[in-house]
């Protein structure tokens, strides 16, 4: 998912025993990656965090 020029994407632990990750990639290549329990919990994040995104982004910059 894409919003405001920053992605949002949920990767799936690579092996048994790690988290799965809601990870926010910025335009200029910063990275956020917040650990969740499941992958619904993750999705949820980044639903959550492309919503605040997208209304504080400037108007210009909303999609």
């Amino acid at each position: 998912m894409k919003m405001s020029g920053i992605t949002f994407v949920v990767y799936n632990p690579p092996q048994l025993g790690l988290s799965y990750l809601a990870v926010m990639i910025a335009p200029n290549g910063e990275v956020v990656a917040v650990p969740f329990e499941t992958p619904a919990e993750a999705e949820n994040h980044n639903i959550e965090s492309a919503a605040k995104t997208t209304h504080y982004a400037p108007a210009s910059r909303r999609e």
